[in-house]
């Protein structure tokens, strides 16, 4: 007999945990199919891991700063084992709390691939499960390169650092997104030899001209070569390693490296039966409205699976799957993609969420920009903020606050006020007068806004 639920969600990622927990709290008889591992590519091969990951690269980082303090090490060794042991244990006991907690909302958990059968219908390991409304939560898959020479065993994605005995002596990365430049910096801290490449134009294409150059200055000079308008023409293989032959902003240069890591990734619709429903595999990605519904009556998508790879990030997912669950219970609730915070957990850190002053004046508002450098922050002093910044972009008529973006040191931290401000429709006027705690770099949030008004207190 099959098995018949409120909600079925089809991947127990970030999004679909977060879609399943929902639907339960709203007394939905809820089961999450999941292939592999609970937690998805977030917790087991994402965020998480390479989140631990910049922790201790924040660490080795912080020395110059320390010993301008007056604090010396006279050795500093470095245990990639050690990391990835207290990495594994860290995932196993989040692994061990995400069981727990669909336990305890009396979640089915069903391990096997799920694949749509028709309308309210899921197979997975020949049995079928119906469900009123169901969520695909997927995720993405990593894209195989296409250059020649791609098929080396030297050439591998971000999962090969997962195992790794060592770090690569020379190690190229292809991609300009947030995880290539986290992965260029934790090697670089490590001892590898770093190039980074994008075919983009710059580092974060998309983010403000003042962000993503201040980004770039700071990894360079961390000895991190940047190419960018980058594209592989060809490897060899040699004794040692492999020969490159790439191509920046059409000049061609010969690299040689241990380890090239390409972190290219899609949405994964192959396998989910999208044709079984009437939708194409063969998309980019599944086209949801503002409620993550497909053109499907109670079909759902989340995460990765509605998203082009710069979009696909872990909050953006979670946040879908609570849209969805509430719509597939009978709430009415719209996903808000004006307060997607784009965010790198490097040193220095980038946060942006909202409009840049270039895509705001795109979509005809009349832009104004405020900028608070943090080396003018009395924090950002005494932490060398010497690359940071606090950027405000806002409509200039009513002052209502389209964009922040900032780099430095813990400005993940800050993000969420910059959510705030752009969620709430905040104005200029209204940041500029709010108090935030001093010494900390948050100030810069509120002398900004006074700059974008043109009446800066504590700048030149």
């Amino acid at each position: 007999m099959d098995e018949t639920y409120d909600v079925i969600v089809v991947g127990g990622g970030a999004g679909g945990v977060a879609a399943a927990l929902r639907a339960a709290q709203l007394g939905a008889k809820v089961a999450v199919v999941e292939e592999k591992h609970l937690g998805g590519l977030c917790m087991n091969r994402g965020c998480v891991p390479f989140g631990h990951m910049m922790v201790a690269s924040h660490f080795l980082g912080d020395l110059a700063l320390a010993k301008e303090m007056g604090i010396a090490c006279s050795e500093v060794s470095k245990d990639l084992a050690a990391l990835l042991s207290r990495q594994n244990e860290l995932i196993a006991f989040m692994q061990q709390g995400v069981k727990t907690m669909l336990n305890k909302r009396r979640v089915s958990l069903v391990m096997g691939q799920g694949r749509l059968s028709s309308p309210g219908r899921v197979q997975v390991n020949g049995k079928t499960l119906e469900g009123k409304s169901i969520i695909l939560a997927s995720g993405g898959c990593w894209v195989k390169p296409e250059f020649k020479g791609s098929d080396f065993p030297d050439v591998v994605n971000s999962d090969y650092l997962l195992t790794a005995k060592s770090v690569p002596g020379r190690c190229l990365l292809c991609g300009g997104g947030p995880w290539s430049i986290e992965i260029a910096q934790f090697l670089n801290r490590y001892g590898s030899r770093v190039w980074l490449a994008t075919p983009e134009e710059s580092l974060l294409a998309g983010e403000s001209k003042t962000i993503r150059s201040r980004l770039s200055k700071a990894l360079q000079a961390q000895e991190i070569s940047i190419l960018t308008g980058a594209e592989i023409l060809s490897s060899k293989r040699k004794t040692a390693g492999m020969e490159i032959i790439i191509s920046s902003k059409g000049k061609e240069e010969i690299i040689e490296v241990d380890l090239l890591i390409t972190l290219r990734r899609r949405a994964a619709l192959q396998g989910l039966g999208l044709e079984t429903v009437g939708l194409n595999e063969t998309d980019e990605f599944i086209r949801v409205d503002e409620g993550m519904q497909t053109r499907v009556k109670g079909l759902y998508a989340i995460g990765d699976l509605t998203a082009p790879e710069k979009k696909q990030y872990s909050h953006l997912a979670s946040l879908g799957g609570f849209v969805a669950a509430e719509n597939a219970m009978g709430l009415s609730r719209s996903f808000d993609e004006r307060t997607l915070t784009r965010i790198i957990f490097t040193k220095p850190q980038v946060a942006c969420v909202g409009l840049t002053a270039k895509e705001a004046k795109e979509q005809g508002y009349e832009a104004v920009v405020g900028s608070a450098p943090l080396s003018m922050n009395t924090f950002g002093m005494m932490a060398a903020q010497t690359e940071g910044l606090v950027e405000v972009v806002a409509e200039k008529r009513y002052g209502q606050i389209l964009g922040i973006h900032m780099i430095g040191d813990r400005v993940s931290e800050m993000a969420g006020q910059g959510v705030l401000a752009v969620q709430q429709e905040m104005t200029l006027e209204e940041l500029a007068q709010t108090t935030f705690p001093h010494p900390t770099l948050s100030e810069s949030l509120a002398e900004a806004a006074r700059d974008a008004l043109g009446i800066p207190i504590y700048l030149p």
